[in-house]
């Protein structure tokens, strides 16, 4: 039970942002400019400094990454063996294919860095800045090729996609945190108190932002997809990555860092990227406002079975 109450206010401020965003106390376009500061300014500033500072010595990260980047590819691969007949048995075409792609493998971000430092402490935001580094990057690319296979929006080129992975502010962030760890000098006290101070309101704006995005009036709409990225994000995608880390020997706090950083809802660039490319966007609308909701139950659940 204790981990349902520790999350419990995580999802009060989502229903606050909610509610802001319904009573138009903040009007939608202020919503973007939050969104945009939390992505763009104020997260990559604390990946950065919990990376710069934190200590890896003890931990399996190459095995930890590798487990995670396994645990994805294989729900990629499932979904595609099976592209066929889930389109048959969940009525689909080849647009919403891709959104149900996009909301079985993606993740958000947002709501796992501020999840993890409810369960594990502030330290435990390194561990996710580096597993921003392993997934983003892979998830990217694929999704980009199932939208550009699937979907019937014009297809990106190869620049247009790599740049897409290396102008990603969390992949510049950790990417340059661990570079940083490289060079063997301590983060000065000025560069850690500045950045200190930039992040320090990320996780509660950022929760905001979630619940602004929330449509529930539109998510009764295509329940067979929406049940079933849910179920295949929510549910099967803890249950590959506990498997690889068990494969890889990875235990602890850290296997349990990457299984809760797993069972998050899909990211809210899905949206983006499905209305961009030809997806099916209010179908990743509906499964994003979904998957929040049941991560409410889901998440608590499974880091009570992981404890």
């Amino acid at each position: 039970m204790n981990a349902f109450i520790a999350l419990f206010p995580v999802f009060i401020v989502i229903l606050i942002g909610y509610l802001l965003r319904r009573s138009r106390f903040i009007e939608d376009h202020h919503w973007l400019g939050i969104d945009q500061i939390c992505y763009y300014v104020l997260f990559p500033a604390i990946i950065f400094k919990e990376i710069a500072a934190a200590d890896f010595s003890r931990i399996p990260v190459w095995s930890m990454g590798a487990a995670m980047m396994l645990a994805i590819s294989t729900m990629f691969a499932l979904l595609l063996t099976a592209r066929s007949w889930l389109c048959t048995v969940l009525v689909m075409d080849g647009p919403a294919f891709t959104s149900l792609f996009q909301g079985a493998t993606r993740w958000h971000t947002f709501i796992a860095l501020a999840l993890v430092p409810i369960y594990f402490g502030n330290q435990a935001i390194a561990l996710v800045g580096l597993s921003a580094a392993a997934m983003i990057p892979l998830l990217n690319l694929v999704n980009v090729a199932v939208l550009a296979h699937y979907a019937s929006g014009r297809k990106p080129s190869a620049r247009v996609v790599a740049l897409s992975v290396v102008k990603n502010p969390f992949v510049l962030s950790s990417v340059g945190g661990v570079l940083y760890k490289f060079t063997g000098l301590p983060l000065p006290g000025l560069g850690y108190t500045v950045l200190d101070m930039v992040g320090r309101g990320s996780l509660g704006l950022a929760l905001l932002a979630v619940g602004a995005g929330l449509r529930l009036d539109q998510a009764v709409g295509t329940r067979r997809p929406v049940i079933a990225a849910t179920a295949l994000k929510l549910l099967l995608m803890p249950v590959l990555f506990a498997g690889w880390l068990w494969l890889f020997g990875v235990t602890g706090p850290v296997a349990a860092i990457a299984i809760l950083s797993g069972s998050v809802p899909t990211g809210s660039g899905a949206y983006v990227l499905a209305r961009q490319m030809g997806g099916d966007a209010p179908l990743v609308a509906n499964i994003l406002t979904v998957q929040v909701l049941c991560a409410a139950v889901t998440i608590p659940l499974i880091m009570t079975i992981v404890a």
